[in-house]
């Protein structure tokens, strides 16, 4: 059995190498382009090559999954065409003995899979990206992309849920001034250009347009707030000051796993930089001007008492006192929801607030409630969130986008255990020893598993779908399909 483990796995692995060279000399094609405008650009040769390298992780996504659906197909199809199957079989060795060594190491490949989409391909993106834009290769254009919310220009935050070039649908923007959202505007389509007499601005031409604009002396009372509606509405973007810096923000494609998840669980829980005025807010804790500050006293840690004691010997903040105090903070926002009408008397609340609190929330959205809170109470103290700015459902739009790419990338990554399987029982079925019938195979089934995630990424606006769920279906697919033909062959 050594003998023959040792047999297939040497098969299975050659195969494997040549495949994955031969989809990562075709990857390598496209960036041919890229190559020469750089030349053109009198860009020097040590540059070129490192740009060139890191698109290569990248490319290793999709490239490792294909080899390993392409090896498995041909390895089997020779191997029953050649009616080796058939003599082991004879010896009393089973199906699932024979693909076992295939089955291991695409287990292992999985695991490398998972470490190169979550980290090593979203790095190496971003450092890629920064070199280009370094370069001066990155447009202003570039700076919009789809599927997150945009708040690298002052006073803009811009979600765009579909960009194809200069064309862009379904768009969200709200513009801010000192007393906060100035006004929402939604369209259905739009346009990006740059501004042919300015190159620091960008225009957005937008298309079946709904505003609603906010009262400039009550900015916070939703039933003061027009409703306005536009077949066409240009907002222009001053982009200079981001471009002249060499500003490179990071996209939804840039951020590891692990800083999705940070997004996903602690984008509502206060950081060090959220105290605007630790001073201020250290001594309104010292002496409670009313009941929340007072309920918010009596829930503080000892630490934190400590270093507000230390005030009165010292009049600047010591060193370990914001910590304390964010690690507080965020502990009171974690637990039951801190409205009461008896505690909030004479607090001001804004309507997004206010609508947020009538809904009774839980989870998320009841920390996202009390951070919300927090901030009406403290608004000299405490900054305030991006998302606590936006709509319920455009905060679910923003939450439900990083967990289809979370998916994605589990998905992709996983998939190689799936197609060694697919693979591995189409190769049996087929019998062909022509190795383009099993890269047209892995082509079709990668494309059909693509196809999904193309699905999940349209239906971002849709969360109560639950799209991130639909990368998992063809990968649940594979993994039945390929065990009961592996199974029924036995």
């Amino acid at each position: 059995m050594r003998i023959l483990t040792t047999y297939i796995t040497r098969q299975f692995m050659l195969t494997f190498v040549i495949t994955l060279a031969v989809f990562l000399f075709v990857m390598a094609v496209g960036n041919i382009f890229k190559v020469i405008d750089l030349f053109s650009r009198g860009v020097p040769g040590l540059l070129i090559l490192q740009v060139f390298s890191y698109g290569i992780p990248f490319s290793l996504i999709f490239a490792i999954p294909m080899s390993v659906m392409a090896a498995a197909f041909l390895v089997f199809s020779r191997m029953s065409s050649d009616r080796e199957l058939i003599a082991m079989r004879a010896c009393g060795v089973s199906l699932w003995q024979i693909v076992q060594p295939p089955v291991l190491i695409a287990a292992v490949l999985s695991l490398v899979c998972i470490y190169i989409n979550c980290n090593l391909a979203p790095a190496s993106h971003y450092a890629r990206r920064t070199v280009l834009g370094k370069l001066g290769v990155e447009t202003p254009l570039s700076l919009l992309d789809e599927g997150r919310f945009i708040r690298d220009f002052p006073g803009f935050t811009i979600y765009i849920s579909r960009k194809d070039g200069p064309r862009v649908s379904d768009i969200v923007i709200y513009e801010f001034n000192s007393k906060g959202v100035k006004q929402t505007v939604r369209a259905k389509s739009g346009t990006i250009e740059a501004d042919k007499q300015n190159p620091g601005k960008i225009v957005i031409h937008l298309y079946k347009v709904r505003i609603d604009q906010a009262d400039e002396q009550f900015p916070d009372d939703l039933s003061r707030t027009k409703r306005l509606s536009a077949d066409e509405y240009p907002v222009t973007i001053d982009v200079a000051e981001l471009m002249s810096r060499g500003v490179v923000w990071k996209k939804r494609a840039d951020l590891t796993m692990l800083e999705i998840f940070k997004t996903l669980r602690g984008s509502m829980l206060f950081t060090g930089d959220d105290l605007t005025d630790l001073n201020g807010l250290a001594h309104a804790l010292i002496d409670p001007p009313n009941r929340l500050t007072d309920f918010i006293q009596a829930h503080l840690s000892d630490n934190t008492l400590m270093w507000l004691d230390k005030l009165d010997v010292s009049p600047a903040p010591g060193a370990g006192l914001p910590a304390a105090l964010v690690a507080d903070l965020n502990r009171l926002m974690a637990g039951p929801c801190l409205y009461t009408a008896r505690r909030f008397e004479g607090i001001n609340l804004n309507g997004n607030t206010r609508a947020l609190l009538d809904r009774n929330p839980s989870g998320d959205a009841m920390l996202r409630l009390n951070r919300m809170l927090l901030e009406n109470a403290y608004p000299a103290f405490l900054a305030r969130n991006f998302l606590s700015n936006l709509k319920a459902e455009d905060a679910a739009v923003h939450r439900m986008s990083l967990m289809v790419e979370a998916s994605t990338r589990l998905a992709l990554s996983l998939s190689c255990y799936a197609f060694v399987l697919l693979g591995a029982a189409l190769g049996m079925k087929i019998q062909r020893k022509e190795s383009s019938i099993g890269i047209a195979v892995s082509l079709l089934l990668v494309f059909v598993f693509y196809f999904f995630i193309i699905i999940a990424d349209a239906m971002v606006n849709y969360p109560q779908y639950q799209p991130h769920l639909i990368v998992w279906i063809p990968f649940v697919a594979s993994e039945i399909i390929g065990y009961v033909l592996i199974n029924r062959a036995n």
